[in-house]
């Protein structure tokens, strides 16, 4: 490891508390590195939504899943490692957006806003595990919403 660059490494149990506790001290630990906001609560929000889902439909609450994230000069990466059953998030649809809030159906907004938080989102089974992974861009933002 660079002086550039630094890593967080935890297990939790997918709870409402753990989740709560690890997304603070993850927040803790990107700004001690200097990591800029937009980043920092950007990574905070991808971990709680998967972390959430994990806890919800995975095997997560009574399993740890291992969380590991890395600082990187451009970019914020981030790894979760869970023992639920097989499920490759960017499959999951996108929601009907241009619907009213009131006319669609309830779920879904999450896993949309991750994957538009990040940069890049991949997903592998690997040895009876899920593994995702994703990375968050420090670069600046356009007008368009878009990391430079």
């Amino acid at each position: 490891m660079t002086s550039s660059q630094a890593r967080f490494e935890a297990s939790i149990l997918a709870t409402p508390e753990a989740i709560s506790d690890l997304t603070e001290r993850i927040m803790t630990f990107l700004d001690a590195r200097g990591v800029e906001d937009r980043p920092t609560h950007h990574t905070a929000l991808i971990l709680e939504e998967i972390l959430i889902n994990l806890g919800m439909h995975g095997d997560c609450r009574h399993h740890p899943a291992r969380v590991a994230i890395t600082v990187e000069p451009e970019k914020v990466t981030g790894e979760i490692v869970d023992v639920g059953p097989p499920f490759d998030p960017r499959l999951a649809p996108d929601p009907s957006i241009d619907v009213a809030p009131g006319d669609r159906p309830i779920g879904g907004l999450g896993l949309y806003l991750v994957k538009k938080l990040s940069c890049s989102f991949e997903y592998a089974r690997r040895n009876g595990e899920n593994c995702t992974a994703f990375a968050v861009s420090r670069g600046d933002i356009s007008e368009e919403g878009e990391a430079k």
